[in-house]
């Protein structure tokens, strides 16, 4: 990155989306979780387990905006997208739409 006063003026915008500070606490969360853990050796699996909760944040945080919920909710779902993993999340969205499915 140049050094120049406009370029990290606009890299501290850039970081003041509350979509992207969401992204990134999943992120970090889930990197911390992973390696406190101590279950998970292989490190491209610790990596694609905090993208992916990434990305799920990123998607919360469309849910957020599109329920017109204060839009630093988002940093919340990213910590707890990350505090929870994948699999965690994986297998609430898949008892909820199977309840879904039943009742229909």
């Amino acid at each position: 990155m140049p050094d120049r006063p406009e370029s990290w003026a606009k890299f501290w915008e850039a970081m003041s989306n509350p979509l992207l500070q969401g992204a990134i606490m999943a992120i970090l969360i889930s990197l911390l979780r992973v390696l406190y853990d101590a279950k998970e050796t292989s490190k491209r699996r610790i990596i694609f387990e905090a993208l992916i909760c990434g990305g799920l944040s990123l998607s919360a945080s469309s849910v957020i905006a599109w329920m017109e919920w204060p839009s630093n909710l988002s940093v919340a779902a990213g910590g707890a997208i990350g505090f929870l993993g994948v699999t965690a999340i994986r297998e609430m969205v898949t008892r909820f739409i199977g309840r879904k499915a039943d009742s229909l």
